[in-house]
């Protein structure tokens, strides 16, 4: 293109807008893009396009009004754009090298998120309102008129110019007249310059005509604002020159702008030598007499204020923020740039001074007073900017935390190891009423304690605390110098108040699968007895059948101890298509543990690892074939991908029957920080990768992807279902999902396998989620099972730390139960049906698994309507819900079927998860979750209703219905509440059950005596 170009400038360095198009369309004909026949008729689209529109009656209404080149580069003139420059909602986005760009615009396009969903949380947005809304996104304080190099800044610069300088160096600009008690910020703009060349001389004459030029200029829409300058020589004033600006400008209160610009201008021009006489100032015109006495008064004292060193011989700051410009000359628009930037921090500070001062009300600014407090508060300003930029914060929070060392809100520890060259010393402020505060309170604890860091500690409490104090839970830190394996380490709660239900959780690092292993009591509802006390032993004689009969014969003991184990290590990481710089989703991966013969081949050192950090002493334990299996899905977000892991040596690959492996091989390559994707420059082809599970935080795996030949477009998935998908048969498994936590809810889920079973005529494999279940139903759960004549298997999933968290247990288990269903089973799975566990089973799911979806990827059913007296419960009926559903139904989760494959093939779960990290930035939302959420995305993943009859719940169908129903659901009753057990025994019982739910209680009593006696034995 450029040489083209070349050629139709005719080798001159200038081409018209009219030879640019030939040679773009030349270009385009050479592409085989235009025909050599069309070139006419393409040129002339090009010209018309660039062609002015004029705003005249006749086009008024034309869809192409001002709509032209010359407009676009007009507007770009008027906005300061430069050519390469690029925008996201106005917000300027980086230039630089593409690691950098990658890392800020993430950064930029996620916080943009959270503040638009925070404008549609607060209804600013709606469905029908505002008619623009990128208009309502670009209003506010923090909008600019024109594009400014300091909107580049993340984090401003801040930089005290001069410790030593007062009101007197100050001039006061002539802004419109008002109170002090009306202005809403007072600013110092100071400019340091070199005074020893004339390029300094140039800036110092700019920012005084600047001030000049400014003197009625409103610096904010909607703000009063009032600004005083100061200049400050930066160099070392070797010149006469230099020292008399110098003087002049340390007392610049006693002049006008105009007369020290006259100054200025003037100097240049006159050789300085010894003492300045009043002949040089009478030679500048305009000067009144009085002034031309003051200037050699001044000057002949010789007093000189200069500013801090900097690295910039020219900059320029307004209260602190520094701006360089790269022409050493600053701008009307500069200046305002600075102030509006420093605008709120300032007006709190103003206010904050001037509420205190009230005999300033009715002064007027040009007194000697406005220079006071324009000096008062824009060093405070400084000062305090100062403080919280990021180059000195540390020495500001070093500074606090010794500044008073007699007040009972300071705490140090271990003074004495501070002098024995520690190369660590930690320092915290802590607000004691906050969550972070309890998270970190144990750690310090160790760190003290354990360490022997020096350690100094500031309690920084608010003022004023809300009539609910926000802690609700008490953290300990598990660390032990001396554990060991016969003495592992403990975490010991004490002094627990007796009178509240407790849950116990575990908050561990990302790679970790950590599950209880040992308890005699439920960890999810620890509640102390009134008779028998809150340890182990109590609870044991609470149970037991003569509880009200016995009579502890000895004192208790006072303690419950709760084991948890190390389950297994994750292996996680991205995946990348090198061809697209895309994630991949929906790629089906493997992770195989390598034979020994397999291992051996590898360039991998190490073999296997135990725990215990020991290398190679259990190589020949390794199986000759695969011993340990794992799949998964890449997720849409960031490629992610997450596999189970032991340590060990393991090899991961594209799953083969896929069609990703048909698509993909594998390449060598990695991804920096910022999220920039590098492939090898030559790499073999390869079918697999090595990975080696060594050690407890082993690191964030990449693996990268290319495209073979012939696939270069392909797609992943395929319209059609696949061809090896498992008929219809009567012999077909059906598979079912459930999770509960707390020991109340483990007998329920027995008891809803056992109906599942008896009522199913095809064979059962159930798939319960494992993180929350206790040891106990875990080995007596199998045991049923296999009596009972079905299967069941443990899964797992540890949510992504990347994916919005919830705190509360109930929805941590509500989000596993719908957020992770494409990765959760093994990718052979191809259908599940998911049941609540207080739910009893009457008809014959194989009659659910066999229904047809008619193409969605899961079907529900919808809420009962024809209990007429809860019909006022029914929030969907009204506001929000009904206009978002449309008339669609809203349905229940305590039963659905999920379609796998087509969940997996249409990428639903990276949907739900989109959908649900929007939605939960505002903590109100999806109060719940694991039904809010499908029913919310309905019009992107649509929603099979499956028939009324398969979920019956008392609270919102009518006793009608319930002898047709498939399933009894025990959910809970708007209208009052009642214990789940007395309700299914209330419920489920009579003439239309097989079994009433006693019944089934006692079968699984049975089973659990029975391997009781069964453990006992071995």
């Amino acid at each position: 293109l450029f040489h083209l170009l070349h050629e139709s400038a005719e080798m001159d360095d200038t081409f018209s807008v009219e030879e640019f198009i030939s040679a773009h369309v030349s270009l385009l004909v050479q592409m085989g893009v235009v025909h050599q026949g069309l070139v006419s008729d393409v040129q002339d689209e090009f010209v018309n396009l660039l062609r002015t529109r004029k705003d005249s009656e006749d086009d008024s209404n034309s869809k192409y009004k001002n709509l032209s080149y010359e407009s676009a580069v007009q507007f770009a003139k008027d906005k300061l754009i430069r050519p390469g420059m690029s925008f996201y909602n106005g917000i300027p986005l980086p230039a630089g090298d593409a690691a950098t760009f990658a890392s800020k615009v993430n950064t930029i396009l996620r916080d943009e998120q959270d503040h638009i969903m925070d404008l549609v949380m607060k209804g600013v947005i709606k469905d029908s309102t505002p008619k623009s809304v990128y208009a309502t996104i670009l209003s506010g304080d923090n909008l600019f008129k024109q594009y400014h190099p300091l909107l580049d800044e993340s984090a401003g610069e801040y930089f005290i110019a001069s410790d030593k300088s007062d009101d007197e160096s100050l001039l006061l600009l002539s802004q419109p007249k008002a109170d002090f008690n009306n202005v809403d910020g007072l600013f110092v703009v100071e400019a340091m310059i070199d005074l020893d060349d004339s390029v300094g001389i140039d800036a110092v004459s700019s920012f005084l005509e600047v001030i000049i030029s400014a003197s009625d200029h409103s610096w904010h829409d909607s703000k009063t604002v009032s600004l005083a300058a100061r200049i400050l020589p930066t160099g070392e004033s070797t010149s006469s020159v230099s020292q008399v600006l110098g003087s002049l400008f340390c007392a610049a209160s006693y002049f006008d702008a105009i007369d020290l610009k006259a100054v200025v201008d003037n100097i240049q021009h006159v050789k300085l030598e010894g003492d300045v006489d009043v002949n040089f100032f009478d030679s500048i015109e305009g000067l009144s007499t009085s002034v031309r006495r003051k200037m050699t008064e001044v000057v002949a004292k010789r007093k000189l204020c200069h500013s801090a060193k900097h690295d910039s011989k020219h900059l320029y700051t307004a209260n602190g923020r520094v701006y360089v410009p790269t022409s050493s000359l600053i701008t009307l628009n500069d200046i305002k740039m600075l102030v509006n930037l420093e605008l709120d921090r300032t007006t709190a500070i103003t206010k904050l001074i001037l509420k205190n001062l009230p005999s300033v009300s009715g002064s007027s600014h040009t007194s000697r007073i406005g220079r006071v407090l324009h000096h008062a508060i824009g060093r405070s300003a400084t000062a305090l900017n100062t403080f919280f930029s990021s180059s000195t914060k540390s020495e500001g929070v070093s500074s606090a935390l010794t500044a008073d060392l007699d007040n009972p809100l300071f705490l140090s520890w271990n003074e004495d190891a501070a002098s024995e060259n520690f190369q660590v010393e930690v320092s915290v402020i802590l607000d004691p009423l906050t969550e972070p505060t309890q998270r970190v309170a144990p750690l310090l604890l160790a760190i003290r304690d354990v360490l022997k860091l020096p350690l100094k500690l500031i309690i920084a409490p608010r003022r004023v605390v809300d009539n609910d104090v926000p802690l609700s839970s008490y953290y300990r830190f598990v660390v032990d110098p001396l554990a060991s394996a016969s003495n592992p380490p403990k975490a010991r709660f004490e002094n627990l108040p007796t009178n509240h239900l407790l849950t116990l959780r575990m908050d561990v690092p990302e790679l970790w699968d950590v599950q209880q292993a040992q308890s005699v009591q439920d960890a999810d509802n620890l509640r102390c007895d009134s008779r028998f006390g809150c340890g182990d032993e109590g609870y044991i004689l609470s149970r037991d059948n003569r509880a009200e009969d016995l009579v502890p014969t000895k004192e208790l003991v006072e303690l419950t101890q709760i084991d948890y184990s190390l389950k297994s290590l994750l292996l996680f990481g991205q995946c990348y298509d090198v061809s697209k710089n895309t994630p991949p989703n929906g790629l089906q991966l493997t992770l195989d543990r390598m034979s020994l013969a397999a291992a051996a081949e590898t360039e991998v050192s190490e073999i296997l690892v135990e725990p215990d950090g020991s290398i190679g002493s259990q190589v020949n334990n390794i199986r000759a074939s695969r011993s340990d299996h794992a799949d998964t899905l890449v997720m849409k977000t960031a490629g992610y991908f997450q596999l189970r892991s032991n340590p060990g040596v393991w090899s991961l690959r594209i799953e083969e029957k896929s069609r990703g492996s048909e698509i993909y091989h594998l390449v060598d390559g990695k991804i920096s920080a910022s999220g920039q994707i590098s492939p090898a420059k030559t790499t073999a082809e390869r079918k697999s990768k090595t990975l080696v599970a060594k050690d407890f935080t082993s690191p964030f795996n990449v693996l990268l992807l290319k495209r073979k030949k012939g696939f270069e477009r392909a797609e992943l998935y395929l319209d059609e279902v696949d061809s090896n998908r498992v008929e219809k048969g009567s012999n077909e498994t059906v598979h079912v999902f459930s999770l509960a936590t707390g020991h109340a809810y483990e007998r329920l889920l027995k008891i809803m396998m056992l109906s599942v079973t008896k009522r199913t005529s095809a064979p059962v494999k159930f798939w319960l989620f494992s993180n929350f279940l206790s040891p106990s139903f875990k080995s007596s759960a199998t045991y049923m099972a296999e009596q009972i004549g079905c299967e069941v298997e443990f899964v797992t999933y540890k949510w992504p730390e990347w994916l919005r968290g919830q705190s509360e247990k109930q929805r941590i288990i509500w989000g596993y139960k719908i957020l992770f269903l494409d990765v959760l089973f093994p990718l052979n799975v191809k259908k599940i049906i998911y049941v609540d566990a207080d739910q009893v089973v009457r008809g014959d799911l194989t009659e659910l698994w066999n229904l047809d979806l008619d193409g969605a990827p899961y079907g529900y059913t919808p809420f009962c309507d024809s209990r007429e007296e809860t019909l006022g419960y029914q929030f969907w009926r009204t506001g929000f819900w009904k206009s978002h559903l449309r008339g669609k139904p809203y349905h229940i989760s305590a039963l659905y079927v999920v379609d796998l494959e087509r969940f997996r093939r249409e990428l639903v779960g990276d949907k739900l998860r989109s959908i649900y990290q929007q939605l939960s930035a505002d903590p109100n939302s999806l109060a719940n979750l694991d039904q809010d959420l499908p029913n919310y995305a309905q019009h992107d993943v649509r929603i099979f209703s499956l028939p009324q009859k398969w979920l019956w719940c008392e609270s919102w169908c009518s006793d009608e219905t319930k002898a047709e129903a498939m399933t009894i659901d025990l959910c809970n009753n708007p209208e009052h509440k009642e214990a789940k057990i007395s309700m299914a025994k209330r419920i489920i019982s009579g003439d239309l059950f097989e079994e009433s739910w006693d019944e089934l209680d006692e079968m699984v009593r049975n089973y659990d005596d029975e391997f009781s006696q069964l453990t006992k034995l071995l």
